[in-house]
């Protein structure tokens, strides 16, 4: 399992949460989005180029920018697309913490 204790977190409720994630994520530094609790995170690893974890809760390295957008359209969160094209701009990975409903930004 993977180590995100020094990865900063931010609450998506927050406000200017996806501008401050958008900039932490082009400046190619990690951040952890802690989504609402009904957000909804599935999706099949396989079709995002996802590796998934043995305990099938996280799904590891998938292909930014297509995750977040496919994400973005699912829980009807526009704001998303930023965080999605900041992504395809720093050619960012995710990982998918489907249990605590985590978007984890990484290079």
């Amino acid at each position: 399992m993977r180590d995100y204790s020094n990865i900063p977190v931010m609450d998506w409720n927050e406000d200017k949460a996806p501008e401050r994630a958008q900039a932490q994520i082009l400046h190619q530094e990690p951040v952890i989005l802690q989504m609402p609790v009904d957000f909804d995170t599935s999706l099949n690893g396989e079709d995002f180029d996802c590796r998934i974890e043995e305990d099938r809760k996280i799904l590891l390295e998938c292909d930014g920018s297509k995750v977040v957008q496919h994400l973005a359209a699912k829980n009807h969160l526009p704001g998303l697309d930023v965080i999605a094209e900041a992504c395809f701009q720093s050619s960012s990975q995710v990982d998918i913490d489907t249990d605590k409903k985590r978007i984890i930004v990484h290079d």
